[in-house]
């Protein structure tokens, strides 16, 4: 395993002999390499956010998927896992992803660098933050990033953005008396470990499989250094033909009549040698992302298949133990399969302007939203708060990985019931609960009030994101959208002649729903009960709602958009406050949402998320 103070070839080279005496018979020997020759320069990266789906995409067959996976710490896939089998994901990269850094502005120079002089096995160093001086292992390339393997106990320190060292080697790699294969981005030492040289004057390596070249999907006509190839995973027969479905992160693959040497793309007899770096993709063309390391034209590269050839065996990281699954959960779900990425925002000032205009013509100087919120918390009513309009309770928080907040993968991917931590000032260390989403100022997180007395403004808060992709077992038509698994498994919801038994404290019609109407994606975005009719007020008792109360909206399907459908029902939870604008009112993340007869809501007025999440302060 890795160890703080020893150099990787320091750790691999007594296992490097022993591998060449076991795996090199008498039908093939090991390379050389011209790795004396090779300079060894320094480069900076740092760790990427995620980059989940803006918006809804439009798969192979013509379904809506919000894809999540890409980019950022990644806290449950790593080498040795399947690639299949995450729920929304798409093309979900393996690891830690990082981009090339060396301050403000980051340079061209440096992200390419980072991109294209480190080469898988090289050690990483982390240069600041709370895993200061810890390491890890280059294990891919996707796209933009360079993937990282960290130990579990250093991945709980990481932190979006913090630092990293490599001392990168690997580039002018050659195999000697092979000038016509094209290694990149491998050490010479996990090459030589790899690859060896047959009777015939060919070279082979272990392969889980050998895949045809029409398989290989995007990467023709990319620069070899900057890109990777994608073994197509949009028609299901081959999945099934070629067991594609096997694959793991990290398993060596071959790609037969593909050229990856001074550009990529199909030649006949050619070959790369490449490892599997990121996951399967429902849109047309995609695919499990490779990382190719060697490359020829002359038809002198071969795979010999061995089910074991996978990138943690020769980097000696350790196969991530198996999943702990709850004996009895109230609902049976997909929570196993759930992708955890961290995400992160900063606390947002409010932006108080001055009067403006009520919906019966009276003027308003509004308290504006966002900031920290010492008065009202989760539990706490939605009306009745002097010059408040769409009060938000607790901290409001703002993605900043985008120009756009609702754009951010905080807004997209964060569910009610995450954890929440403080990782920056005098709060650091602190832990909270993500509340929800209001898409007009932004995302909300619950913090006790001993840590609201620390926070300040700009302070940087990560979610640890898990939910996107929920799915209740035997419900797969009801849409669940911005839930935690162990929120949803507190919400008491029971199951009755095919139907999901939810508790709320009132159900309202679908026509007095209002802003954000019309809107996508459902992930992103609330919509508001309209309370500027006080006939309506009065004869639905709005007045009585809390922050965190979970409502029925009746004849609204909210599956990809908020909008009518007669006799659906969409579960909701309420985010923000009250409101005295034509059209607005305290506003509902949809939580839950279905067509006629498989949501059957039961009132109870205990029915909140601060009660279920037990974060009511006195």
């Amino acid at each position: 395993m890795m160890r703080r103070s020893t150099p990787f070839c320091a750790l691999t080279c007594g296992m490097l002999l022993l591998t060449a005496t076991l795996v090199f018979g008498s039908e093939r020997k090991p390379i050389s390499t011209n790795k004396d020759k090779l300079v060894t320069l320094a480069v900076q990266g740092k760790i990427a956010p995620a980059e989940p789906s803006r918006s809804y995409q439009v798969t192979w067959d013509g379904k809506p998927k919000m894809a999540v996976g890409i980019g950022g710490i990644n806290y449950n896939l790593k080498i040795g896992d399947k690639v299949f089998g995450w729920a929304s994901a798409d093309r979900a990269t393996v690891g830690v992803a990082t981009v090339g850094a060396t301050g403000e502005g980051d340079s061209d120079r440096a992200r390419a660098s980072w991109r294209n002089l480190t080469s898988i096995g090289n050690q990483v160093k982390v240069i600041n933050g709370e895993a200061k001086g810890e390491y890890g292992l280059i294990i891919g390339k996707f796209e933009s990033f360079v993937l990282i393997h960290f130990p579990a106990e250093t991945l709980e320190k990481l932190s979006i953005g913090d630092k990293l060292h490599v001392k990168a080697v690997g580039v002018g790699l050659q195999i000697d008396r092979f000038p016509d294969f094209f290694p990149h981005g491998v050490t010479p030492e996990l090459l030589e470990q790899i690859v060896s040289e047959k009777a015939d004057g060919s070279l082979e390596a272990p392969v889980v499989k050998v895949i045809p070249g029409e398989l290989a999907g995007r990467g023709a006509g990319r620069g070899s250094l900057s890109g990777n190839w994608h073994i197509q995973t949009c028609f299901p027969p081959d999945v099934e033909k070629y067991g594609l479905d096997e694959l793991r992160f990290g398993d060596l693959v071959l790609l037969e009549d593909v050229q990856t040497d001074y550009g990529m793309g199909y030649y006949e007899g050619g070959a790369t040698l490449g490892i599997v770096c990121s996951g399967p993709s429902d849109f047309s063309g995609l695919g499990v992302g490779v990382t190719p390391i060697l490359s020829t034209r002359t038809g002198k590269l071969t795979g010999r298949i061995d089910p074991s050839a996978n990138l943690g065996a020769f980097l000696e990281i350790a196969k991530p133990s198996a999943k702990v699954v709850d004996a009895s959960p109230s609902l049976k779900t997909n929570k196993d399969a759930l992708i955890t990425t961290l995400v992160e925002g900063v606390v947002q000032p409010t932006g108080s302007g001055d009067y403006s205009t009520t919906y019966d013509g009276k003027p308003l100087q509004s308290l504006g939203m966002a900031s920290i919120n010492y008065t009202v918390s989760f539990g706490d009513p939605t009306y009745g708060w002097a010059n408040a309009d769409h009060v938000e309770p607790d901290v409001t928080i703002q993605g900043r990985d985008r120009e756009r907040a609702g754009q951010c993968a905080l807004a997209l991917i964060s569910c009610i019931g995450n954890s929440a931590k403080v990782v920056s000032g005098e709060a650091k260390g602190d832990e909270g609960i993500y509340l929800g989403r209001h898409a007009g100022s932004d995302d909300l997180v619950w913090f006790p009030k001993s840590t609201l007395e620390k926070l300040t403004l700009s302070d940087r808060i990560q979610v640890r994101a898990r939910g996107v992709g929920l799915k209740i077992e035997g419900f797969d038509d009801v849409r669940v959208n911005k839930l935690s698994p162990e929120l949803l498994e507190k919400l008491a919801i029971d199951v009755d002649d095919g139907q999901l038994v939810v508790p709320v404290v009132m159900e309202i019609p679908g026509h007095i729903m209002g802003s954000g109407l019309g809107y996508s994606p459902i992930e992103a975005l609330d919509y508001d009960i309209q309370t500027t009719c006080p006939e309506t007020v009065e004869k639905y008792q709005l007045k009585k709602l809390r922050l965190g109360d979970l409502v029925a909206i009746r004849d609204h399907y909210d599956a990809y958009g908020a909008g009518r459908f007669e006799d659906a029902v969409t579960i909701g939870v309420v985010i923000h406050g009250w409101s005295h604008y034509a059209g607005h009112g305290p506003g509902l993340n949809p939580i839950l949402s279905a067509k006629p007869g498989k949501i059957k809501p039961v009132i109870d007025p205990d029915a909140n998320v601060a009660t279920y999440l037990g974060i009511q302060e006195g």
